[in-house]
């Protein structure tokens, strides 16, 4: 299927690993002309180099989009580059874990800032672009822990803050989509990434068991039996941002093997 989105520029924050670089390679593939946003350049570079190898155009930047001028300057490389992105994905890795008096109130704000600010600094930056050309797409990589946290994860701080984000596409949602502009947010289960895997390691020590066996426990809670991969996670995420997806907008999607037991 042509997603009709030959020659837009697609900015993929966390563009470097995991979900966010299927996301990116795979808009790649589309024939997009990619921003590759992340922090670590060695990450980047690769990434950038196996979007070329595949025949696809790609730059990349090493920014830290939790700050507004961080923000500023890499939109700005895109801008130079290609020009002014008509496709964003956002995608901010959370805070670590803790139960509620575990965490000061200022690891409150700072999960906030980092979660719920890293988006609204991008969607400002390139939200007037997609207004005035009347077309584009805005998707967040987030988390089903928005819609219901689990109970074997504590991460209050990423589920308070990652709720704030689904109410905020869908506030933005209202706003602009009179100018053909969609946004969306993706919750994401157990998926197989590299941060996973060092999640199950640290679990796995503090309660003195295998990897393995942590994996298994997971397992028995997801209905698919398994955690999902990033390619899986990266295919919803590049058909939202295209043309077919034009009446899908406000939404929050999850994406986890039928780990949640809620019906909508």
């Amino acid at each position: 299927m042509d997603f009709g989105i030959a020659g837009k520029v697609a900015f993929v924050s966390g563009g470097s690993k995991g979900i966010g670089r299927q996301c990116a390679e795979m808009l790649g593939v589309e024939r997009c002309n990619v921003i590759v946003a992340a922090r670590g350049q060695d990450a980047i570079d690769d990434t950038v180099r196996a979007i070329k190898a595949a025949g696809g155009q790609a730059v990349g930047v090493s920014a830290d989009l939790r700050l507004e001028e961080e923000v500023v300057r890499a939109v700005g490389v895109a801008r130079e580059t290609f020009g002014a992105p008509d496709i964003v994905i956002t995608n901010v890795h959370g805070p670590g874990s803790g139960d509620f008096f575990n965490h000061p109130g200022e690891d409150f704000v700072e999960a906030f800032r980092d979660l719920a600010l890293s988006v609204i600094f991008l969607a400002r930056e390139t939200l007037p672009h997609m207004q005035k050309q009347r077309w584009g797409r805005l998707v967040t990589l987030g988390s089903s822990a928005a819609k219901e946290p689990p109970t074997e994860i504590k991460h209050i701080l990423a589920n308070t803050a990652r709720a704030a984000v689904v109410s905020l596409n869908k506030s933005l949602a209202n706003e602009f989509g009179k100018y053909g502009i969609t946004v969306n947010t993706l919750g994401t289960g157990w998926i197989g990434t590299e941060r996973m895997h060092d999640y199950l390691e640290h679990v796995a020590e503090d309660k003195d068991t295998t990897k393995e066996s942590v994996m298994q426990m997971i397992n028995n809670l997801i209905p698919v039996g398994r955690p999902g991969t990033p390619e899986e996670m990266a295919s919803l995420a590049v058909f939202l941002c295209s043309r077919q997806a034009a009446y899908i907008t406000g939404s929050l999607i999850t994406v986890d093997g039928g780990h949640h037991r809620s019906a909508w």
